[in-house]
């Protein structure tokens, strides 16, 4: 005897191990359930000059969802925006610090030329050259063997007359050799 499964199965051009009730699908409605609510078709937005705001009223109305992500998008772009203008910040500060960087080295190199410059005239005035200098320009001193010359100034005198020889006068303490020479070229009035 043959079952009606049987019958079919030797009718169709498919094997008969395959079974066309065995083929259907059952669906499971607890299984396929979303857990959000779905979508349902908003109504289209009338174009004018109020779009923005129905806009915003479709999206109030969308349950909230719609008004979430519109206040994560805000705090997004001010978040970049701030960290934006921290970028600019920071790119300002270096460039300053960077002039400033610059200024001060010009100023330590003029520096370290005083310095050296400044160096250079210590040793020359500590050198035995500049105190040999000294003593023979300031304080009249020579060496042993130097000859040393004192410019003698003629007085002009009127014309000779015969007198009796004075006594001798005595003489005045030499004048310093800085003294004769001031004279000589710079005479008394």
């Amino acid at each position: 005897m043959t079952t009606a499964h049987e019958e079919i199965a030797s009718q169709s051009p498919t094997p008969p191990h395959f079974c066309l009730l065995h083929t259907m699908k059952h669906t499971r409605h607890h299984a396929t359930r979303s857990l959000l609510p779905r979508r349902t078709r908003r109504p289209a937005i009338p174009p004018g000059d109020g779009m923005l705001v129905g806009r915003l009223a479709t999206l109030a109305r969308s349950g909230g969802r719609g008004m979430l992500s519109i206040g994560l998008g805000m705090i997004m772009v001010a978040l970049i925006g701030l960290l934006i203008a921290n970028f600019v910040g920071q790119v300002m500060q270096s460039a300053r610090l960077e002039a400033s960087r610059v200024a001060l080295r010009a100023e330590v190199d003029q520096l370290r030329a005083e310095q050296l410059i400044l160096q250079g005239a210590v040793e020359y005035a500590e050198s035995d050259v500049n105190v040999e200098r000294i003593a023979r320009e300031q304080l009249s001193y020579a060496r042993d063997g130097d000859t040393v010359v004192l410019p003698q100034l003629a007085v002009p005198t009127a014309a000779p007359v015969a007198a009796p020889a004075p006594a001798p006068a005595p003489t005045p303490a030499p004048a310093s050799n800085v003294r004769r020479w001031w004279e000589a070229f710079f005479p008394p009035s």
